[in-house]
């Protein structure tokens, strides 16, 4: 996760606490949740992801009121929602048909007055790699020795 970088539409400077492997340390808006808040997230490469986990347990009140998931190849051009929903408790774990990102956007899509979108803790699940992965891995090391 030090290898990411985050982006978000509130309060960048705090990005670093969603990943820091901190419970006690959050990211937060700063502002009450509003439809449009965004975090993204760009990867060092490409890779096979199936899922992530939103955890505001230390701010039990935080989570999503509603959320959209989306990937992108190049940062501009936007898939369609790979996951979208309510969030209703502090754990927010999304699941979903493996997909191929270099940068994955949660974007805010429900409302709370007086309460921050806050993210204690951000997990992204990679896929398992597939045989033809593997084979192909494989082959690159070989042809390194």
């Amino acid at each position: 996760r030090q290898e990411w970088t985050l982006t978000a539409s509130h309060n960048e400077k705090g990005l670093a606490s969603a990943v820091d492997g901190e419970i006690k340390t959050r990211w937060e808006t700063g502002k009450y949740q509003v439809p449009g808040m965004w975090l993204r997230v760009e990867f060092p490469e490409a890779t096979m992801i199936t899922g992530l986990r939103l955890d505001s347990r230390r701010s039990t009140r935080d989570y999503p009121r509603g959320y959209k998931v989306e990937v992108s190849e190049d940062g501009e051009n936007w898939s369609k929602p790979v996951s979208e929903g309510k969030g209703s408790n502090p754990i927010t774990e999304l699941t979903f048909k493996p997909v191929r990102a270099k940068h994955l956007r949660i974007t805010q899509t429900g409302a709370v007055k007086g309460l921050f979108w806050s993210i204690h803790e951000l997990d992204i699940f990679r896929a398992a790699l597939q045989q033809p992965e593997i084979k192909k891995m494989k082959a690159a090391a070989t042809s390194f020795e």
